[in-house]
């Protein structure tokens, strides 16, 4: 499929869209039919997102754990 078709469809499609009532028609679909509504969700959101994630600190977390059992144990104990 060429570029230039698949720009006709898209606008084809965006002009059925305004026709149609636009963001009222998928306020009314979300409504009537949220089944429908959540695969035209599902179609724009990406399945996957990338994302990069560095951290500044470094946790322990068999200390911490060990910190929050001690935590509780004194609570229990005052108790």
């Amino acid at each position: 499929m060429t570029n230039r078709i698949k720009s006709e469809i898209k606008a084809g499609i965006l002009q059925a869209f305004d026709q149609v009532g636009g963001v009222d028609y998928l306020v009314e679909i979300a409504r009537r039919d949220p089944p429908t509504f959540c695969r035209l969700l599902s179609a724009i959101i990406p399945a996957e997102i990338k994302a990069s994630v560095t951290a500044t600190h470094k946790l322990d977390l068999g200390q911490a754990m060990l910190d929050a059992n001690q935590r509780v144990a004194a609570i229990e104990h005052k108790e």
